[in-house]
């Protein structure tokens, strides 16, 4: 029987960081990509979506989608380091 994964465990897995300056916009860049590629559960996006109207803010705040512990949250940075991981259909990514 075929491994259903098979494909997706074959595909290159490209790597790559993001650096800058306080709020240069690195976690909203790594959120929209989760966005744009639906590696984001419903329930998540729900919970992004109501703490991003909890913040009185107009718009979904993607970078919360990186931004995990709460005072990352609350202080609008991010302070830990976060791997996150999503593909397309011809690569991984990490």
């Amino acid at each position: 029987m075929a491994n259903p994964n098979a494909g997706y465990l074959n595909m290159e897995l490209l790597r790559f960081t993001t650096a800058g300056s306080v709020d240069d916009g690195k976690s909203t860049l790594i959120g929209r990509l989760l966005y744009d590629s639906k590696a984001i559960f419903e329930d998540q996006m729900q919970a992004i979506e109501d703490a991003s109207e909890r913040r009185g803010e107009n718009e979904v705040n993607l970078a919360l989608l990186t931004d995990g512990l709460r005072a990352e949250r609350e202080q609008g940075i991010t302070i830990d380091v976060a791997y996150r991981y999503f593909a397309t259909p011809k690569r991984k990514f990490i």
